[in-house]
């Protein structure tokens, strides 16, 4: 048992004092030492709760946005980034951004529809008076064949539906592409060369006069960037003007089993290119001189046969346009207009004839038999 103070003596009072001391000093400082920890706990837990706080405010701020784009976007708006007008822009939809489709084309028999008869050759015919939009007569004329270089009708309607009037005046290089897809087909050519530099107009002429396909090539070339982009447009403008019978897979007319058409579609082909000035001009020149090239300073002359052979023949008016063709599936063929004198415009297309003298005597019997 512990003495009591009283009874100590100094040495020992003094010892029990500074044990005292000390015992109260550790005290001290154990209780300082619990508080800094539980401040620090604290302190800890505070900033713990502060941090989630933010995450779950940065989370719920991002499913705001997100939720905002979808309303945008399920309402066909698109929210501008920086730097683009705050204002919101309606998006276009395909339909509006589609060009308007060109008129369709059509001819329907009457009553007054007669058979060709007489010494027309060609198996397949039809007369059309392009005013009433009637048959007048016909002959096989919804059956299927081989357009050979009518094609070239639709070649340039559809090219020329769509460029510009500056476009007609760019300068085009004559590429080997085209020259050589022209040759190796067997086709006839434009009498430009490889590396000529020629107008895009002199390249209508080019396609129709001589029947030139290496002109319609480059042409195809130029306006769709390469030959079967074109002959898709070629079918897109085919189903436009309201063709059932055709379908086409060059521009130039070389023969292939899917490459068909009939003498009626022709005929609409050739009355929908007599609603183009452009086209109708270049169906109507007889001789065009082309422009002063690097090749030719002077241009070149070239001629369509088929004006230049029946201008002289009397046929009760006078021819306004035509398109001449030939392999060796479709025989000799052609498609034409004339006006008659009565100021009546007639389109004619027959196929498969003998020659090419026969196949104008076949369109020369038919404008004198059938027109008025």
């Amino acid at each position: 048992m512990s003495r009591s103070v009283r009874n100590m003596s100094d040495d020992e009072r003094k010892a029990y004092r500074r044990r005292k001391r000390l015992i109260r000093k550790i005290q001290v400082y154990g209780e300082i030492a619990i508080i800094s920890l539980a401040i620090i706990i604290s302190a800890g837990l505070i900033i713990t709760h502060v941090h989630g706080s933010k995450d779950s405010l940065s989370v719920a701020a991002e499913k705001t946005k997100e939720n905002k784009s979808k309303e945008k976007e399920s309402t066909g708006l698109k929210v501008a980034s920086k730097g683009d007008s705050e204002e919101k822009v309606e998006k276009k939809t395909v339909d509006e951004e589609k060009t308007p489709k060109a008129p369709s084309y059509s001819a329907k028999e009457s009553d007054a529809t007669v058979a060709i008869e007489g010494d027309v050759v060609s198996s397949n015919a039809v007369l059309i008076n392009n005013k009433t939009k009637e048959i007048v007569a016909t002959r096989n004329a919804h059956d299927r064949i081989v357009p050979a270089s009518m094609t070239k009708v639709m070649t340039v309607l559809t090219a020329a539906n769509h460029l510009t009037e500056d476009q007609l005046n760019e300068v085009v290089t004559m590429s080997h592409e085209a020259i050589d897809y022209s040759y190796a087909g067997g086709g006839s050519t434009s009498g430009f060369v490889e590396d000529e530099q020629v107008t895009v107009r002199d390249l209508f002429y080019g396609t129709i006069l001589p029947s030139g396909g290496d002109a319609a090539a480059q042409l195809a070339m130029y306006v769709a960037g390469d030959i079967d982009s074109f002959v898709k447009m070629m079918n897109e403008q085919a189903a436009d003007i309201g063709l059932t019978d055709s379908h086409f897979t060059n521009p130039v007319g070389f023969h292939s089993d899917d490459h068909y058409s009939s003498a009626y579609d022709i005929s609409i082909i050739m009355m929908a290119a007599l609603d183009n000035d452009l086209c109708k001009e270049v169906l109507s020149t007889k001789v065009y001189n082309s422009t002063a090239t690097n090749v030719n300073p002077e241009g070149i002359t070239i001629s369509n046969w088929f004006l230049r052979r029946i201008e002289d023949k009397d046929i009760g008016g006078e021819i306004e346009g035509a398109k001449t063709g030939f392999v060796n599936e479709s025989g000799n063929c052609a498609v034409s207009s004339m006006v008659s004198e009565s100021g009546t415009e007639y389109i004619c297309c027959t196929a498969n004839s003998t020659s090419g003298w026969r196949c104008i005597y076949d369109h020369v019997s038919i404008y004198k038999t059938y027109t008025k």
